[in-house]
Order: structure tokens, then C-alpha cells, then sequence
């Protein structure tokens, strides 16, 4: 097996086991936490999320993709990480009681500030897992990941259980930095990258002041949402929306972040190289795509007894937000793409231009619907989502020459698979005397009935997807010893 199929088998292992954990995590907490509390928690988080990007600094992409990587240039990343932590960690921690008071809600103080503490150990972690994506080494990452996953879990819990409240989430954020950095340690130790260095800060400044630019445009964006409906509906509309959309994300999280650490590694490696990267993309979004839509689809018909079991009793309203996040992201199937081909393309600045050109209008058409409600604000991603594919697609027609034709082409195959995918569950939901709201036999009937039909999709369609598994399938046989069991070289 080559050592790309290797990558993605390890980055999916990584991330399967991480979003198991993070699902089981979010339905105990969901039944620990009130809408309230949770809302609490993710106007934080996005506070929170928005000073890692600064202090990340765009070190990390700029570690995965140069030509040629010198130590200093290792040492000097971890050096600009570094200070740019203690910079927004310290901002984070003197700011926390004016965020509060912007939002009238003293407990976010203990949040923020117990939060800054995470900022100290994170530049310590990060190098060494980008280092490990650069050379592929997907397996050992994996470890360190799902153990840092582990310690989340289990502190998230644990703390919650005990009556934490909304801050147990914070705490375990600063175990499970805590933890990745002395596991990453471990499995590369090399303390002498640690020394300080301002060897090839230009470049580094160069590369990283547009990449954050990006980062921080698309992150205020995602976190807009918690930021505005937290002032303008109040902490209980932030916790209802963002679990919607924590739902719809899951075909994301259980594929598209999978594969998402190993697509600008192997992108970059194939421009150093002179392959084509049209063909890569286009590959891409045909094997996404077949997972992605049906997925997407399925969530939409069955949100009802998908929240009931995720999130239990309080979360009713969630459902219909579900299924009108869920139908939007159909358009954003090739999303995950964008951002890596343009950057090995060596068109970081269209990244930059792409976010700006459909990013600030996509926040007006969400703040103008937030006074009309939930509702309305995930309406608003029906105009929205696609409005932002259109963009990215204009760039990397520009970029690598990708055309209309070319995109139909690669995605006849995935909307027959998603057709084939939806004709029983909707004969199911056709026939049930409570529509959407299906009872567990029809829930049962519905999930079968879609994997059936996705299987024959794929099988009828000769979709590459197919070709993929097959592969993976006749590996795992060639492989299997005597005793049984598979086994599988390391990865890198």
C-alpha cells in the first residue's frame, strides 16, 4: 500500500476515534448542561478559537508546504508561537471581565481566564505535529491525538458530573494541551527546536500575515453565530443553533476531517513533484462528494430522532434547524479542498481574496436575520453556502484552469449515488403517520434502506469511491496472517 493510502487509513483512524469520543462526550454533557450553560461555554470557546488562530500564525501550514525546511526555520516558528501565545493569552485573560460585561454575564470571566492558562503549553505541541504531518507520519500522530482526545473526554465528564458547569469543557481544553504537547514530545523529542531563532522571519511574516488573514477571516465567520445570537437572542439560541450545527457537521468529522490533515501534505508533495493538481481536485470531489451528499440528505430526513438520541428531551427545536443547515451544506461538498490546492498552487492571496469577496457579505445576510430568529439564520445559509462555493470556484478555475464541464462530470456519479441513497428512507417518511418525526422501527428501517441504496449507488455507478474501498478491502486480505489479525506497516 503506498504511503498516501497509509496516511489517510491512520488520519481517519485519528479522527474516527476523536469524533467518537467528542460525540459520546457532547450527548453526556447535553444532559449534564442546560441550553444555557452551553451557550455559555461556546461564546467562550469562540473567543477562544479566534486567539489560537492568532497565536497559530499560519507556523503550522508554513511547516507542512515550503520547499525546503532548515531547523532554524523550525526553531524560528516555534519562537513567533510562542510570543504570539503569551500575547493572546495574556489578552484573553485581562479581557475576560469586558467580554463579560459586554455580554452581561459575569461567569464568562472564569471561562476566559482559566482558559489563558492553555495558551502557555500550546506553542510547545504544535511544531512537532506539524513536522509529523510534513513527513506524513499519520500513525504516530494518531496516537498522540486520540490520547490528548482521551484526556479531554474524560475530564470534560468527569468535572461536569461533579457540577462544574459550563467551565469543565475549559479545563479540559488546558488538560488536553497540556497533554498533546508532552505526548508530542515524547513520541519526537528534540528539545534544541525550542531554542529561539529569528533565522528567515521575513518569509515566515510573509507567508503567515496572509494565512492568518485568512484563518481569521473564515474563523470570525464560523464564530459569528455564537457572537451574535448570544447577544441578540441570549445564551440558550446560542447553544440550540450551534448543537444544529454540530449535527450537520458530523459527515465532516467523521470524513472530511480525516482526510483533511493528509490533502495539503500530499497536495504539496505533488506540486514539488509537477503532477497535476486538477486531476487531484477533481478525484477529490467526486470521492467527497459520494459520501458527503447522502450523508447530508440523510441527516436532513432524519434530524428528528438523530437529536433525540445525540442530545436528548430539551433539545427539541433543534431538528428543523437541522434539516435547513443540513441542505445547505450540500453546496459546500468541495469546501475542504479550497484552502489546500490554492496554497500548493502557490495562490495563498486568492484564499485571502475569495473570504473577502464572500465572506462579509454572507455575515450581513446573518445579522439581518438574527432579530427574525433561529429559523431565519439557518435559512439564511440556503443563499449563503452556496453563494461561498461559487467564490472559492471562480479562484481555482483561475488557479488550475477547472471549468464547469469538468465539475458536472465529476459529480454525475455522487448525485446518483445520494438519489439511490433517499428512495427508501422516503418512502419510509412518505408513509409514516407522523412524517419526519419517525419512530425507532422507521429510524431503523430508514438508516438501513439509505446504506442499502448507497451500496447499490456506488456498486451501479462504478464510482471510484468503489475502486478505493475495494483496494483498502484486498490489502487488508493480502495482509492477514495466519493468526487472523491484520496488520499494518507504519506510517511515514
Amino acid at each position: 500500500m503506498s504511503p498516501l493510502r497509509l496516511a489517510v487509513i491512520f488520519s481517519l483512524l485519528d479522527k474516527y476515534l476523536g469524533q467518537v469520543l467528542a460525540i459520546g462526550t457532547t450527548a453526556v454533557m447535553a444532559r449534564v448542561l442546560t441550553p444555557t450553560e452551553t451557550g455559555l461555554y461556546l461564546v467562550a470557546q469562540a473567543f477562544i478559537l479566534l486567539a489560537e488562530n492568532v497565536r497559530e500564525f499560519g507556523v503550522n501550514t508554513y511547516l507542512i508546504q515550503a520547499a525546503s525546511l532548515k531547523r532554524a526555520h523550525i526553531r524560528t516558528s516555534f519562537t513567533i508561537t510562542m510570543l504570539l501565545s503569551l500575547v493572546m493569552g495574556g489578552a484573553i485573560y485581562l479581557g475576560a471581565s469586558a467580554i463579560a460585561g459586554f455580554y452581561g454575564d459575569p461567569d464568562l470571566v472564569k471561562l476566559l481566564q482559566v482558559a489563558a492558562f492553555g495558551f502557555v503549553v500550546a506553542p510547545f505541541g504544535s511544531p512537532i505535529v506539524s513536522l509529523l504531518k510534513r513527513e506524513m507520519d499519520f500513525q504516530t500522530l494518531a496516537r498522540v491525538n486520540v490520547s490528548a482526545a482521551v484526556v479531554a473526554s474524560v475530564l470534560t465528564i468527569g468535572l461536569g458530573l461533579m457540577g462544574f458547569g459550563a467551565v469543565s469543557y475549559i479545563w479540559a481544553y488546558v488538560g488536553a494541551s497540556v497533554a498533546l504537547a508532552a505526548l508530542a514530545f515524547r513520541a519526537r523529542p528534540d528539545p534544541g527546536i525550542f531554542r529561539p531563532s529569528l533565522i528567515g522571519l521575513g518569509q515566515l511574516l510573509s507567508f503567515g500575515t496572509i494565512a492568518t488573514a485568512v484563518t481569521l477571516t473564515n474563523m470570525a465567520y464560523d464564530l459569528l453565530p455564537k457572537l451574535v445570537l448570544g447577544k441578540v437572542i441570549g445564551f440558550d439560541g446560542v447553544g440550540l443553533f450551534t448543537r444544529a450545527l454540530t449535527i450537520c457537521q458530523l459527515p465532516d468529522r467523521f470524513v472530511v476531517s480525516g482526510l483533511q490533515p493528509v490533502v495539503l501534505p500530499a497536495m504539496a508533495e505533488r506540486a514539488r513533484n509537477g503532477s497535476d493538481l486538477k486531476k487531484a481536485y477533481l478525484r477529490g470531489h467526486a470521492v467527497m462528494s459520494a459520501v458527503q451528499w447522502p450523508a447530508l440528505l440523510m441527516l436532513a430526513i432524519l434530524a428528528d430522532p438523530i437529536v433525540r438520541v445525540l442530545l436528548g428531551a430539551q433539545w427539541g427545536d433543534v431538528p428543523p434547524l437541522v434539516r435547513l443547515l443540513a441542505v445547505a451544506m450540500v453546496a459546500l461538498a468541495p469546501a475542504f479542498m479550497t484552502y489546500p490546492l490554492l496554497v500548493s498552487a502557490g495562490r495563498i492571496r486568492y484564499t485571502l481574496y475569495a473570504s473577502l469577496l464572500s465572506l462579509p457579505p454572507s455575515a450581513a445576510i446573518l445579522i439581518l436575520a438574527a432579530p427574525h430568529g433561529l429559523t431565519a439564520v439557518a435559512t439564511s445559509a440556503l443563499v449563503t453556502s452556496p453563494m461561498q462555493m461559487l467564490v472559492s470556484l471562480f479562484f481555482i478555475r483561475r488557479a488550475i484552469g477547472l471549468n464547469g464541464r469538468d465539475l458536472v462530470r465529476a459529480s454525475a456519479a455522487s448525485l446518483g449515488i445520494s438519489g439511490a441513497t433517499l428512495a427508501i428512507p422516503v418512502v419510509i417518511v412518505l408513509n409514516s403517520p407522523s412524517g419526519l418525526d419517525l419512530d425507532w422501527s422507521r429510524t431503523v428501517a430508514a438508516i438501513a434502506g439509505g446504506a442499502l441504496g448507497w451500496a447499490v449507488g456506488l456498486r451501479l455507478s462504478k464510482h471510484p469511491l468503489g475502486d478505493e474501498i475495494l483496494n483498502l478491502w484486498r490489502h487488508a486480505l493480502a495482509r492477514k496472517p495466519r493468526g487472523g489479525a491484520v496488520t499494518v506497516g507504519r506510517a511515514g
